[in-house]
């Protein structure tokens, strides 16, 4: 169970670790691919197997994540690097995730919170010139 300090965290951070969840999957499945590719060329080269085959590539063709949230937002301080004075506050987005814990122990309406869409999507990677 999260603590009060990690409970609520900036947006980018949820967005972040969603997408890096989503990255280190599609590096597993790779990897997975290129395990099974390797043992394929080395049955076809020791004569185990008499055709020659690919391994499977997979990919995610899209991921999309639904978060139900309660946001705030937040004036960070932007201090002058000379006189360390406050010159202006960055609003800061910040979320907590809506679960049955945060709706009891801090009074959240559920009704009120926030969804968030994410949709991740592959793009191929641009051609590379010799």
């Amino acid at each position: 169970m999260p603590t009060d300090e990690w409970l609520a965290r900036p947006l980018s951070e949820f967005v972040r670790s969603v997408a890096f969840s989503v990255a280190e999957g599609q590096e597993e499945l790779d990897r997975r691919s290129m395990a099974a590719q390797r043992a394929l060329e080395r049955e076809i080269e020791s004569g185990e197997l008499a055709y020659d085959l690919d391994a499977s590539w997979l990919r995610f063709s899209e991921v999309e994540a639904d978060l139900e949230l309660t946001l705030s937002v937040e004036g960070k301080e932007i201090r002058d690097p000379e006189t360390n004075e406050v010159r202006g506050y960055k609003p800061v987005v910040s979320a907590v995730p809506l679960n049955h814990v945060v709706v009891g122990e801090y009074e959240v309406d559920a009704e009120i919170a926030s969804e968030v869409r994410l949709k991740i999507a592959p793009v191929p990677p641009e051609s590379r010139r010799p």
